[in-house]
């Protein structure tokens, strides 16, 4: 009796005490989040417009309830977040902290930064900040996405014509469009798969009022904000000066007539001349990879891969028990009407065979079962009529080479795939 006398002398003790509470321990419901809006792009969406706007009104945001946070360079917050790449992740989370403690009387936060776009969840560094971002916030992306082929053109222009793709050396421009399709593709993939409010580029400029719309479906914010040109500070550097020989190098790349581009590049304004030329003949090329069909998934895939293993030249294996293709329909002309997956196989052997379902938009179309004496088949899939279609792989039984005593690799693969053929 005593002892128990003293346990409830004890507990009243500490309950008394101001800083004692339940919650502190994890036994009481957690401090509501606050919301952090983070407009990660992407490129070539009037990104810095929206930017501009938002720092020039950074009073009528906060009268709303909004903190648009001062940066380094006033105008976005890439200088902050970029930091976490250049080992001062650490200054990245002091800054995002302050930030914090600074919007207690603000409804919510709004961060913009369209190289966040770019790092797709790929970058270990990155994923572990969004981590961080979500420990501390309630956190809802915000993503203008713009069909590949514009999107594509406008940005890969604006590199040549800065200089950050043309050298001396011969250009390989349909290696640069690759790589920026699959980093477009892949971006729009991965935030499509996170609380992600996601805004067309095309509608948003076709509305009149670009950046008053976009806050309005990005935050439900009505302000007035009257249209601006879309290009707020110029994509591109005036004092570009070609040489003859990067020249010669683009004509070459793109096949056209020699001399041309020095033709056009000497006229009273060359880099607008030269910036419309070259978006035109970029956005042809990529349209035809795109719509390329014949592809092999072992080198290069124009459409956003998920669950699968590093290119290998020959082949490319699913990672673990589920991967993904997802075909970006509405960008294509002419539509698809199937995609055959030729020469797949499993990781099998005497004793152990890999099961396949394959499904379209969460649709089953059809099951597949590899083993030694029956491992080489064609996955051919319908494809509907509609702007995406997501072909998901379930596979159950992968496993490492290693625990089947093949050899040392310990990923858990299933299925490998090789060439593709769509079909009109």
């Amino acid at each position: 009796m005593k002892h128990r006398f003293a346990f409830v002398v004890v507990l009243s003790f500490f309950l008394s005490i101001p800083f004692f509470s339940f919650s502190a321990f994890g036994f009481a419901g957690d401090e509501e989040k606050k919301v952090l809006y983070f407009h990660v792009g992407a490129p070539k969406t009037a990104t810095k417009a929206i930017q501009y706007e938002c720092s020039e009104r950074r009073e009528e945001l906060a009268k709303l309830g909004v903190n648009y946070p001062p940066s380094e360079n006033g105008v976005n917050h890439s200088v902050e977040i970029l930091k976490i790449f250049y080992g001062k992740a650490e200054e990245t989370k002091e800054w995002i902290l302050k930030v914090k403690e600074q919007s207690k009387d603000f409804k919510s936060i709004l961060l913009s930064d369209e190289c966040a776009s770019m790092q797709s969840g790929k970058t270990l560094l990155f994923q572990e900040f969004l981590t961080f971002l979500n420990q501390h916030f309630a956190v809802k992306y915000i993503y203008c996405f713009r069909k590949t082929v514009p999107a594509i053109g406008s940005l890969l222009t604006m590199n040549i014509i800065r200089g950050s793709v043309i050298s001396n050396d011969a250009l390989n421009i349909d290696e640069h469009i690759k790589f920026r399709m699959l980093r477009h593709l892949n971006s729009y993939d991965f935030y499509s798969r996170l609380d992600t409010t996601l805004l067309s580029y095309e509608e948003l400029a076709k509305s009149g009022k670009l950046v008053q719309t976009f806050l309005y479906q990005a935050m439900g914010l009505k302000i007035e904000i009257p249209n601006r040109l879309i290009h707020t500070i110029g994509d591109y550097d005036r004092e570009v000066n070609f040489t003859d020989t990067q020249l010669i190098h683009l004509e070459r790349a793109f096949s056209v007539e020699e001399g041309s581009f020095v033709i056009i590049y000497r006229k009273p304004d060359p880099t607008l001349e030269l910036s419309k030329v070259l978006s035109s003949l970029i956005r042809e090329r990529t349209k035809k990879i795109l719509s390329t069909p014949e592809f092999h998934m072992g080198e290069f895939s124009p459409y956003p891969t998920n669950g699968f293993s590093d290119c290998e030249f020959s082949h490319r294996w699913t990672e673990r028990t589920k991967a993904s293709v997802t075909v970006p329909l509405a960008e294509m002309d002419p539509l698809p009407s199937r995609i055959s997956f030729l020469n797949t196989s499993g990781l099998v052997t005497d004793n152990h065979t890999q099961d396949l379902t394959v499904k379209v938009n969460e649709e089953v179309v059809g099951s597949y079962i590899y083993t030694l004496n029956n491992n080489n088949q064609i996955i051919d899939i319908p494809l509907p009529k509609v702007d995406r279609a997501k072909i998901e792989f379930d596979i159950p039984n992968a496993i490492s080479p290693f625990n089947l005593g093949i050899n040392a690799d310990k990923r858990t693969l299933g299925i490998s795939f090789k060439e593709v053929q769509l079909q009109y």
